[in-house]
C-alpha cells in the first residue's frame, strides 16, 4: 500500500518533466519536486527527526509547500500544518499540544512564533522558508543558486535562523532509507476550534489514499486536469483535496497566494486554461456575481467542486448560469470523518437541493439519539464507519476521542434529512439547532430562505434565550453593497416561505459576519453580541 511520500516519488517516474506546480510564473516539475523533497527529508533526518515525530509548518500558500509535505511524509513524521491566521496564543497552544521537533515557517511569522515560545510553548528547531532575492513572494528556493537566496532572517529577529535551502542543498537526492507504515498517522490536522482551542486530528496515510481514489472516481478527474489551488494549504481541503489530490492524479496545480480576489483568479483561469477549481460557496459567489466575469475566457473550466458549507440556491443557480460548461460536484466531509458524500454533476438535475450520497469506499448512516437508522423524511446525525474512512482519533485527547468515536463509528455532529434513493440533505450542526416552544428549528433552513432575498449577501441564523419559548430565532444579515432591506421586509419574506414558528423574531444588520481563523462563521460570538 502506498504512503503520502510516494506521491512525488512515483510521478517522478511516470511524468518526470511534467509540470507539477506553478506559482507566479515559476514552475516545478515532478522530477524536481521529488529531488527537493528527498534532499529536505535527508536534512530532517540529520536534524534528528524520526518516524512518529511531529514537524510543524506555518506559511502562506507557497511553491515549496509541497516539498515540505512530501519530505515530512518520506521521514515517517507527522505534518502539523498551522493556520497562517493564528496569533501567538493559538501558536502556543499547537506547539504545546503537538510538541513538534522541527517547525518550518515563512519569513514574517517569526515574531508571533517567538512570542508563543516566550509564553511557555516548547521550542522546536525553527527553519525558515525563503525566497530568492527579487523573486515573486512564495516561489521559494526552487532552482535558485545559493548566492541569490535570501537568508532566513527578518529585522524582527536578532539571531539568524537556518533556511530549508541551506540545510537541504548539500544532502543527497536519493530516497531516504525509511520504511513508512501506511496505517500510521501522517498528519495532526487541527480543527477550526469554533468552541474553543482546536483539537488535533490524527489521520493515516491509508485513509488519505482511499479519499484520493474515491474523489477521483466520483468526480472523473484526469491526469491532464489543471487545478486552481486557491484554498489555504493548511486547511484539510487545501492540503488534501487540492495539493495532494493533484499530485495523486499527476496533474498540474496553479497556486494562488494571498486572499481570494476574483480579479486575480480570472486571469489565472484564462492564462493557464484551468480545468478544475475547488471553491466554497462564498468564493464561488464572488466569482459568479463579479461585474467583470464576462471579460475573461473561462471556458476551460469544466469541473467545479464546492463544499465546506451548504450552498444557497441563488448562488448555485447563478454559478451554473455563468459557467454553463462546468460540471458541478458538491463534496461533503470533515477533518474527523474524511470524505463522506458527493453530489455528482449528473445528480444536480434531480437532487441539486440535497447534499449527495455516500462516496465510494465510505460507509455512513443517519441515526437517531439511540443510534437507530432514521427513515426517509426523518432527521438524524451522520455517523461514519471508522474502518472505511476517517480519523484514528484526537491527538493526546482520549476523552474527546471516546466522545466522538463510539462502537467504531465517528459521530460527526452534523444533522441530515434522509432523502429517497440514498441521498441526504444537511440541515445543520446538532449544537446549532434552535428549540423554540418544543419545536426543532434548523437555522440552515431559515438561512436558505433569507438568502433568496435579492438584498441579502450573507446571513447567519441562531438562537437566543427567550423567557417564554426557551429560545427564539435571530438572524444576523449582511446586505449587498447598494442594496437595502428592513427587518420587517425580511421577516415578511420568511413568513411567505416558512411556518410561523420558524421565522426570525429579531433581525440584526452587520457589515460582516464574525469568522474564526478558518473563515467559519462564529455563531457563539453572534449569540454573545445580541444576548
Amino acid at each position: 500500500m502506498l504512503v503520502v511520500g510516494d506521491l512525488s516519488r512515483l510521478n517522478a517516474v511516470r511524468y518526470p518533466e511534467k509540470t507539477a506546480l506553478i506559482m507566479s510564473g515559476v514552475e516545478l516539475t515532478y522530477a524536481e519536486l521529488n529531488r527537493r523533497a528527498n534532499q529536505l527529508a535527508h536534512a530532517l533526518l540529520a536534524q534528528g527527526v524520526a518516524a512518529g515525530d511531529r514537524v510543524a509548518l506555518l506559511a502562506f500558500n507557497r511553491l515549496d509547500y509541497a516539498v515540505v509535505t512530501q519530505a515530512v511524509a518520506k521521514c515517517g513524521a507527522l505534518l502539523v500544518p498551522m493556520n497562517f491566521r493564528f496569533g501567538p496564543e493559538e501558536i502556543r497552544h499547537v506547539l504545546t499540544d503537538a510538541e513538534p521537533k522541527v517547525m518550518f515557517l515563512e519569513l514574517g511569522f517569526e515574531r508571533a512564533t517567538l512570542e508563543a515560545i516566550a509564553k511557555g510553548a516548547p521550542a522546536p528547531r525553527l527553519i525558515t522558508l525563503t525566497d530568492a532575492t527579487g523573486a515573486p513572494a512564495g516561489t521559494g528556493w526552487i532552482d535558485r543558486p545559493a548566492a541569490t537566496t535570501s537568508r532566513g532572517v527578518s529585522p524582527s529577529v536578532a539571531t539568524e535562523l537556518p533556511s530549508a535551502d541551506d540545510l537541504a542543498r548539500a544532502c543527497p537526492s536519493t530516497d531516504p532509507p525509511v520504511t513508512v507504515d501506511p496505517q500510521s498517522p501522517c498528519v495532526v490536522m487541527y480543527t477550526s476550534g469554533t468552541t474553543g482551542f482546536p483539537k488535533g486530528v490524527l489521520v493515516s496515510h491509508a485513509t488519505y489514499f482511499k479519499m484520493y481514489l474515491a474523489t477521483a472516481i466520483e468526480t472523473r478527474m484526469r491526469h491532464d486536469d489543471v487545478y486552481l489551488m486557491a484554498v489555504p494549504m493548511f486547511h484539510a481541503a487545501g492540503l488534501n483535496m487540492a495539493l495532494h489530490q493533484s499530485l495523486f492524479m499527476g496533474s498540474t496545480g496553479i497556486i494562488h497566494r494571498g486572499s481570494f480576489e476574483p480579479e486575480a483568479i480570472f486571469p489565472l483561469i484564462e492564462r493557464y486554461r484551468i480545468t478544475l477549481a475547488i471553491l466554497v460557496p462564498t468564493t464561488l459567489a464572488m466569482l459568479a456575481f463579479h461585474p467583470r466575469v464576462g471579460e475573461f475566457d473561462l471556458s476551460s473550466l469544466d469541473k467545479i467542486f464546492y463544499g465546506s458549507m451548504p450552498i444557497t440556491p441563488p448562488i448555485l443557480a447563478k454559478a451554473r448560469e455563468i459557467f454553463p460548461r462546468a460540471n458541478f460536484n458538491q463534496l461533503y466531509g470533515s477533518t474527523e470523518a474524511g470524505m463522506v458524500s458527493a453530489l455528482r454533476s449528473e445528480d444536480h438535475e434531480r437532487w441539486s437541493q440535497t447534499t449527495g450520497r455516500q462516496t465510494l469506499l465510505t460507509e455512513s448512516r443517519i441515526v437517531d439519539g439511540e443510534g437507530k437508522p432514521v427513515p426517509v423524511g426523518g432527521v438524524g446525525e451522520i455517523i461514519v464507519n471508522q474502518r472505511t474512512m476517517g480519523m484514528i482519533g484526537y491527538w493526546r485527547n482520549p476523552e474527546a476521542t471516546r466522545e466522538t468515536i463510539r462502537d467504531g463509528w465517528i459521530y460527526t455532529g452534523d444533522l441530515a434529512r434522509v432523502e429517497p434513493e440514498g441521498f441526504f440533505t444537511l440541515v445543520d450542526r446538532r449544537k446549532d439547532v434552535v428549540i423554540s416552544g418544543g419545536e426543532n428549528i434548523y437555522p440552515k433552513e431559515v438561512e436558505n430562505v433569507l438568502a433568496t432575498h435579492p438584498a441579502v449577501r450573507e446571513v447567519s441564523v441562531f438562537g437566543l434565550p427567550d423567557p417564554l419559548y426557551g429560545e427564539s430565532v435571530c438572524a444576523a444579515v449582511v446586505l449587498w453593497p447598494g442594496k437595502h432591506a428592513t427587518a420587517e421586509e425580511l421577516e415578511a419574506h420568511c413568513r411567505a416561505h416558512l411556518a410561523s414558528y420558524k421565522r426570525p423574531r429579531r433581525v440584526e444588520f452587520l457589515d460582516a459576519l464574525p469568522r474564526n481563523a478558518s473563515d467559519k462563521v462564529q455563531k457563539r460570538v453572534l449569540r454573545d453580541m445580541f444576548r
